[in-house]
């Protein structure tokens, strides 16, 4: 899509009706899954493997593993391990730069951490511009992003995380599967609640145990989490269509470490904030290989 200067600029009938960043012909355009821990920085885990895709795409080889730890210890604006906002970091990574994971490895905290710690770390990329698709806030669409994936790459997300998101294993996760749990939590069923959970959350979880049920029945609040959208596909069986989308809490969550939302209907608020960046490395040297 790079015969189009804008996003904007591509024809709706010009997207396919399947696209996933990790086979674009035969080649993986993500970077490895990471797992952020116990520590509230999904907000810098996506940011980072963003602008690792993006930079993959536009130089068209292997680029370094980018550190999630640099950030969270040197952006004051946000709130290390307890959490923050993607976007602030497309303003320090504007303004300042990127290093390597291999310079400043992840630690699951920030406590204690300085940004001095870090300062013989080599500048390995940065941030040219942030933007949010569609211009603002509640601006974006499914349209506006699957356009910004096919011309930029993939982009961060924000969502609400649903009760049942932890649990998670398989499936297209809907506003629906919320419906289902709020109403078994007001009604019971308690009389055979295995077979019952079972019965309404089987498309997404293999099998209910005990403490599923201790867990599901904790009033959680509505938490935002950040993620990356790399694509997008329809259910051959079904006809739903979703998107397909990278969490951070690591290959043994969900479906290798991805989860698919159903698309266009704004589940969780998954369409209502996503933002893109373009980005620069500092050695820009290209060569043809795209590991």
């Amino acid at each position: 899509m790079n015969k189009y200067k804008n996003a904007e600029d591509i024809p709706d009938n010009m997207i396919p009706e399947s696209y996933d960043f990790r086979n674009i012909d035969g080649f993986d355009f993500t970077n490895p899954l990471r797992d952020q821990g116990a520590c509230g920085s999904c907000y810098t885990v996506s940011f980072t493997q963003v602008i690792e895709s993006r930079l993959k795409l536009k130089y068209g080889r292997k680029v370094p593993v980018l550190s999630p730890q640099f950030l969270m210890t040197c952006n004051y604006m946000n709130e290390g391990c307890d959490g923050g906002w993607s976007f602030l970091h497309g303003y320090l990574a504007e303004n300042g730069y990127m290093v390597s994971e291999k310079c400043a490895p992840y630690r699951a905290k920030t406590k204690g951490e300085t940004c001095g710690k870090y300062k013989h770390c080599k500048p390995v990329a940065k941030i040219e511009s942030s933007y949010f698709i569609g211009g603002a806030y509640g601006e974006s669409s499914e349209k506006k992003m699957m356009k910004d994936i096919l011309r930029n790459g993939i982009v961060n997300g924000e969502l609400n995380v649903p009760r049942i998101f932890s649990f998670y294993q398989k499936g297209i996760l809907s506003n629906d599967h919320e419906a289902k749990m709020s109403s078994y939590l007001e009604y019971g069923g308690m009389a055979e609640p295995h077979k019952i959970a079972q019965q309404m959350l089987g498309d997404v979880k293999k099998s209910v145990t005990d403490r599923d049920l201790e867990d599901y029945g904790i009033a959680w609040m509505n938490l935002n989490h950040s993620v990356v959208i790399m694509g997008w596909g329809t259910d051959e069986k079904t006809g739903t269509k979703y998107w397909i989308v990278r969490n951070s809490y690591g290959k043994r969550w969900g479906m290798d470490g991805d989860f698919l939302v159903r698309r266009g209907e704004n589940d969780f608020g998954i369409e209502s904030e996503t933002t893109g960046y373009t980005v620069k490395m500092f050695d820009e040297k290209p060569n043809e290989t795209h590991a």
